[in-house]
C-alpha cells in the first residue's frame, strides 16, 4: 500500500512538473527581440519595434491557436500567412545587411531542425 501511494504522488508531481510552461509569450518576444539586438547589432529604435511586431504577432498566434473551429489545414495556411507578414514586417525594421546576416542564421537554425524532423507518416524527403 505504501509503494502504491509513493507511486501516485511521484505521478501527481510530476504532472504538475510537466504541465508548467517556461516563460510567457511575451518573455519569448522579449528574448527574440534581445538575441536579434546582439546577433545583429540592432539600434534601440529597431529593438522597440521589433518588440512591437513581436507582440503583435504573439496576439495573434494565441488568438488562432484558440480558434476551435478551424481544420488542421486552415490553422496551418493561416500560420504560414501570419509568419510571412511577421517577416515582412521584420525586414522593414533591418538594414539589407541585418536582414542578409539574420536569413543566413534562420537557414543555419533550419538546416539542424530538419535532421530532427519527427512526422506523422511517410511525407516524402522531409526527414
Amino acid at each position: 500500500m505504501k509503494k502504491f501511494m509513493v507511486l501516485i504522488v511521484c505521478m501527481m508531481a510530476s504532472t504538475i512538473i510537466f504541465a508548467q510552461r517556461h516563460g510567457s509569450d511575451k518573455d519569448r518576444g522579449g528574448k527574440h527581440a534581445e538575441k536579434m539586438k546582439t546577433m545583429l547589432s540592432l539600434n534601440d529604435d529597431q529593438v522597440a519595434r521589433i518588440k512591437v511586431i513581436d507582440e503583435k504577432f504573439e496576439a495573434s498566434h494565441v488568438k488562432l491557436r484558440a480558434d476551435t473551429a478551424l481544420t488542421v489545414g486552415t490553422m496551418h495556411n493561416k500560420m504560414q500567412k501570419l509568419r510571412t507578414e511577421r517577416e515582412a514586417q521584420v525586414k522593414g525594421v533591418l538594414t539589407e545587411a541585418q536582414w542578409t546576416k539574420w536569413t543566413e542564421e534562420k537557414s543555419k537554425r533550419g538546416g539542424h531542425r530538419k535532421g530532427h524532423y519527427h512526422g506523422r507518416g511517410d511525407k516524402g524527403d522531409r526527414g
